[in-house]
C-alpha cells in the first residue's frame, strides 16, 4: 500500500465526529440501516440519513442452546401484516446475528409516499418477531460531519446520502466504517474507538479498477471484513463491479489518503452486497478461513484466506481486464437471490433471501462448506423409487443432513 499525504484542506475537509452519551441524550434516529454487534450488548446501528452511528446496550441475552437453521419462508407477508404495511413498501438494509442467543436483527424502512419509517425488529428461529423499541434503549452515537446531501443524486432519485455509512466491522475495539464523505476524495474508510470518543481517524480511499482501467477515488467500499492475513490486520474490500481490495489497516491515519491494492476482479456489471469472514470445512473437510462475497447479479464467491494473503504480498493488478475474472481464485457458490447475509455460527450462514417461486422474502441458512438449500429443488433423488447405490452412502448421508437443515428430517432415508 502506498501511503499518500494530504493537503492541509483536504485534511480539514475529511469528516469530523462528535458525540453524545446516555440515552436522554441520543436523538432519534432518521433510518436504520447497516447493523454491526460489538458484543451480545452492543448494536451498532448506521443513521445513514441522519449521517451518524449508533451505539445500543441491549439487555441481556439467554445463549442458543443449540445450533438451528432459520427456515421462515414468507417472513416478509408476515412482516408486512406485523407493522400494517403494504410487503411491497418494506425495503431491507441488514441484517446482523446476535453473538450469544443467534437472534437474527433485521434493519428496515417502511416507506408511505415520499416518507419512509426506520425499524428494526429481532427474529428469533422459532419465527417470534419482535419489533426494537430504540428509544427505550440507552446508548451512545457519533455524529459524522462532512457527509453527504441530498443535493447529489444518482439515476435522478438516489441521494449520495444513502452511501453515508455502506459497510462496519467491529475488529479489537475499533469500529470500521467504509462510505462516502464530501471531501476532495469522496470514499472513505473511517477507524472510529469504542466506547466512542474523540480520537477517531478518517482516510479517504484510492484504488485501480482493471475494468474501467483507472484509479478511482469517488466510488465507496460496498461491502467489507477486517481479515488478518499473515499476521497483517488488513481491510479485504469489494466495491460495485467488482474489483476486491486489500487495505492494511496499518496504512489507514487521520487525513491520509491511501491507495489500496487489488488483488482480483470478480466480474462486470455487479454490485457485492456481503463481505463475511469465517471458517467452514474445506474439500478434505478440515476448518479452514474463507471469505465469501454475496453478489447481486452473480454467483457469490468463496475466496481462501491464505489465497487473499499471498496475493496482497504481491503487486496486484495493474492492467486493464475488460471482462473481470483475474487475479485471486475464487470458486462459485450457488448463493442467488440474496438480500443480505451474517455469519450464524460454527455450522450455519444466515440469509434474507428472495422467494423466486413467491415474490416474498424468506429468511433461511445455507450449511457451511455446501452453500445450497437442498429443498430449493427437485431433482431425480426425490422420486420415491429412487435407490442410493452403495458408493452413494456418502451422499445419502449427507443429503439427510441438509433435508433436516430445511425442516425436512421426516423425508430422511
Amino acid at each position: 500500500m502506498k501511503l499518500k499525504s494530504t493537503s492541509p484542506a483536504l485534511a480539514a475537509g475529511l469528516l469530523s465526529l462528535s458525540f453524545a452519551t446516555g440515552a436522554a441524550a441520543l436523538e432519534t434516529p432518521q433510518s436504520t440501516t447497516v447493523l454491526e454487534f460489538a458484543d451480545g450488548n452492543t448494536l451498532f446501528v448506521a443513521d445513514t440519513d441522519g449521517g451518524r452511528i449508533f451505539a445500543y446496550t441491549l439487555p441481556e441475552a439467554a445463549p442458543a442452546a443449540e445450533s438451528r437453521s432459520y427456515n421462515l419462508i414468507g417472513l416478509g407477508a408476515r412482516l408486512a401484516a406485523s407493522t400494517g404495511a403494504d410487503p411491497y413498501s418494506i425495503s431491507y438494509h441488514d441484517i446482523a446475528v446476535h453473538p450469544v442467543s443467534k437472534e437474527t436483527y433485521i434493519s428496515m424502512s417502511l416507506r408511505s409516499g415520499d416518507s419512509k419509517s426506520p425499524m428494526i425488529v429481532r427474529v428469533d428461529q422459532d419465527g417470534t418477531i419482535t419489533p426494537l423499541d430504540l428509544a427505550a434503549l440507552e446508548g451512545t452515537s457519533v455524529e459524522l460531519n462532512g457527509t453527504p446531501d441530498d443535493s447529489v443524486t444518482f439515476w435522478h432519485d438516489i441521494p449520495a446520502a444513502t452511501f453515508t455509512v455502506t459497510d462496519l466491522d467491529f475488529v479489537d475495539g475499533t469500529l470500521f466504517a467504509a462510505g462516502l464523505s464530501t471531501g476532495e476524495f469522496a470514499s472513505t474508510l473511517r477507524q472510529i474507538p469504542y466506547p466512542f470518543t474523540d480520537s477517531a481517524s478518517t482516510s479517504s480511499i484510492e484504488i485501480y479498477h482493471t475494468v474501467h482501467n483507472q484509479t478511482e477515488t469517488r466510488a465507496p467500499i460496498r461491502a467489507m471484513s477486517v481479515v488478518d492475513l499473515d499476521g497483517v490486520k488488513t481491510v479485504v474490500a469489494a466495491y460495485t463491479c467488482t474489483p476486491l481490495v486489500t487495505i492494511p489497516s496499518g496504512d489507514l491515519a487521520d487525513g491520509a489518503h491511501v491507495s489500496g491494492k487489488t488483488v482480483a476482479e470478480l466480474g462486470y456489471g455487479n454490485t457485492p452486497l456481503e463481505l463475511l469472514h469465517f471458517t467452514a470445512p474445506n474439500e478434505e473437510f478440515q476448518p479452514e478461513e474463507y471469505v465469501l462475497v454475496i453478489n447481486k447479479e452473480r454467483d457469490a464467491d468463496l475466496i481462501r484466506v491464505s489465497d487473499l494473503a499471498e496475493a496482497s504480498k504481491g503487486e496486484g493488478l495493474s492492467s486493464p481486464e475488460l471482462w473481470g475474472d483475474a487475479g485471486v481464485k475464487t470458486a462459485a457458490r450457488p448463493l442467488g437471490a440474496v438480500l443480505q447475509a451474517d455469519d450464524q455460527d460454527e455450522q450455519f450462514l444466515v440469509t434474507l433471501k428472495r422467494n423466486l417461486d413467491t415474490g416474498d422474502v424468506d429468511l433461511v441458512s445455507f450449511r457451511k462448506g455446501a452453500y445450497f438449500r437442498l429443498s430449493d429443488f427437485v431433482s431425480e433423488y426425490n422420486f420415491p423409487d429412487y435407490q442410493y447405490v452403495e458408493e452413494q452412502e456418502f451422499f445419502r448421508n449427507f443429503q439427510n443432513m441438509l433435508k433436516a437443515d430445511a425442516g425436512y428430517a421426516d423425508l430422511a432415508r
